[in-house]
């Protein structure tokens, strides 16, 4: 079987490896987090804190929370890329959602010591990732597409070859304009109608045939399971909200650079700027 690197364990990174476990890939596991990495050993991985320990791997998944930790996973001191055989050939896939112009910026780096890079973002929550029923974009050269495409069915069950390099990216940020402003609105509507009296199980079931369909409508339990993930404590909460707010102001950023004027997501960005994880917690905790 293939060895897998798999860097980053965090929310939605650990049951996407898990996953990769369960179907009997060999894992090499990188995460700062003692605990997490405790957590994996004990399911019979390799667990290291430094990314270069994965340069042996055959394919490798980062999968940490921004540009920044992905460039230095790549590039840092113990990164990826300083300790990789350039005779043999790497898949690497950041599934992290950045920035198109990141993975971009990193392709000639990669291209230099035979690592193949695509980019691939996720959309789903962790109760999917632990299905097996990701959302999975990818960006990159079709063939690296095809080698990396069983890997990629282990994590997910929709998953499309979007085009080049940082189309993935892309269509992730474009997806959450919508995706992260319907999870936040949704509680809002959600706490409107329990709080006047509604049974939210039979709303959300006339909501999924109308005009308000969303993720939660679609399955109003498995909604509620999100919502009780990221409101189990304060770091939870804040996880939910860095990633949601970073995912916004790139998704503002990719529509400057096209030249598209966008006051509502405008608006949407500075609610979000405006309220806290302390006050997220509460609202999904209600919910």
């Amino acid at each position: 079987m293939m060895s897998v690197g798999f860097i980053g364990v965090g929310s939605i990174g650990a049951p996407m490896a898990k996953r990769l476990i369960q179907s009997g890939y060999q894992l090499c596991v990188c995460d700062q987090n003692a605990e997490a990495l405790k957590n994996f050993s004990n399911l019979g991985a390799k667990t290291t804190e430094k990314p270069s320990d994965c340069a042996v791997c055959d394919f490798v998944i980062v999968m940490v929370a921004n540009d920044a930790q992905v460039q230095e996973v790549l590039e840092g001191p113990e990164g990826l890329l300083n300790s990789i055989d350039a005779d043999k050939t790497l898949y690497l896939a950041v599934m992290s959602t950045v920035l198109p112009s990141t993975v971009q910026m990193l392709a000639p780096l990669c291209a230099k010591k035979n690592v193949r890079l695509l980019d691939a973002p996720v959309s789903g929550f962790p109760t999917r990732a632990a299905e097996g029923k990701l959302s999975i974009m990818v960006g990159g050269d079709s063939k690296d597409f095809e080698a990396m495409q069983p890997i990629f069915k282990v994590m997910g069950e929709n998953i499309h070859h979007m085009g080049e390099l940082g189309t993935g990216e892309i269509s992730k940020l474009v997806n959450n304009i919508l995706g992260i402003t319907n999870l936040f609105l949704g509680v809002e509507a959600m706490l409107t109608a329990q709080k006047s009296g509604m049974d939210l199980k039979k709303l959300t079931s006339v909501m999924d045939k109308s005009s308000g369909r969303n993720f939660a409508t679609q399955d109003w339990e498995k909604g509620r399971a999100v919502f009780q993930t990221f409101s189990q404590s304060d770091d939870l909460a804040k996880v939910a909200y860095d990633l949601s707010l970073k995912d916004l102001e790139h998704a503002k950023k990719l529509a400057e650079e096209v030249d598209v004027k966008s006051p509502f997501l405008d608006h949407i960005i500075r609610a979000f700027q405006s309220f806290s994880p302390e006050e997220l917690k509460e609202q999904w905790h209600a919910v």
